[in-house]
């Protein structure tokens, strides 16, 4: 549209707005196939076509190598997925629009400030699952609870006065105690264990890893008190419940966001929190320590009322 022709629509009350760039295509990058990548890419076009409105066509790029990412930068939107490939976008141009996910808020900011992005074009849905949503599924599930024991590493300390917070608003009073060696892990787990009614885990990788999760339930188990996990596999694994979401529900958000930015590519949302969520409940474990449960549905009913999407 030339500048004549915009003028001439503006005297005739046709004018819309011009956008400079508007991106035509999504490019995903991932670093691995690993299912969860690959289901995230099949629900994120089927998201996309169900928009007759918008046709965006989706690139897939599969890097063991990110350091050479080449992308259609003035046409793209780059989804990255996980924390090595949007290590990797957010050396593409500024001017690029980069969404991460399955990325945790600290790595995200690491990268950000890494590599001088901004937020704008740069932004995230975080893996990590809201402390108001932890604490609804804590308390639909352990109603009479009143004080919730957590562990604190490096990473997951920076969290504590939200933990708090939420805490608060739900009548649950948080104790800490913090880990700063491996050797500290059992003996402060079992202080919480002493006083708390459950563990809320925080994902922290000086606390929490495939070596530590088996002595962190089995001590919880001899104390008769409930994990609270992050994930399925803690679940299955022996904690008693978690909130967390599926690659088929993080794409349904990046596809709303990719629909909703594409006319302003440097427009895109803060980093935001997942926006759909399922739970999961270990009803064998719920049994060995004496818990009664409502039906796993249910009690997704009864959060789905009160929960509410956050941007970070």
């Amino acid at each position: 549209m030339n500048s004549v022709l915009a003028c001439v629509m503006l005297v005739l009350g046709l004018f819309v707005p011009i956008f400079a760039h508007a991106y035509t295509g999504v490019t995903i990058v991932m670093s691995l196939e690993t299912p969860a990548n690959l289901e995230f890419v099949d629900q994120l076009k089927i998201e996309l076509a169900k928009n007759k409105l918008v046709n965006l066509r989706v690139n897939v790029i599969t890097l063991p190598d990110t350091e050479k990412l080449v992308v259609a930068e003035n046409s793209e939107l780059v989804i990255a997925l996980g924390v090595k490939a949007l290590e990797a976008a957010s050396k593409l141009r500024r001017s690029t629009p980069v969404l991460g996910a399955f990325t945790p808020l600290p790595a995200f900011n690491s990268i950000m400030a890494k590599n001088k992005r901004e937020l704008g074009n740069f932004s995230a849905i975080i893996l990590d699952q809201p402390f108001s949503r932890q604490m609804s599924l804590i308390k639909h599930v352990l109603p009479e609870a009143q004080k919730i024991g957590i562990l604190l590493g490096t990473t997951s300390s920076q969290y504590i006065d939200y933990v708090r917070e939420e805490g608060e608003k739900r009548g649950l009073n948080i104790l800490e105690e913090k880990v700063s060696q491996e050797a500290d892990l059992i003996p402060q787990l079992k202080k919480l264990l002493d006083s708390a009614d459950g563990i809320l885990a925080i994902p922290d990788p000086t606390i929490y890893s495939r070596e530590t999760a088996q002595p962190i339930l089995l001590t919880s188990y001899r104390y008769q008190k409930p994990i609270f996990g992050y994930s399925q596999s803690y679940v299955r694994a022996g904690a008693l419940a978690a909130v967390y979401s599926t690659s088929k529900q993080l794409a349904k958000q990046a596809a709303e966001i990719a629909i909703r930015s594409r006319i302003a590519p440097s427009d895109l949302p803060p980093p935001q929190m997942p926006k759909y969520f399922s739970i999961m409940l270990n009803y064998q474990v719920a049994r060995s320590l004496n818990i009664p449960l409502m039906d796993e549905d249910e009690i997704l009913k009864k959060m789905l009322e009160s929960d509410a999407p956050e941007a970070m």
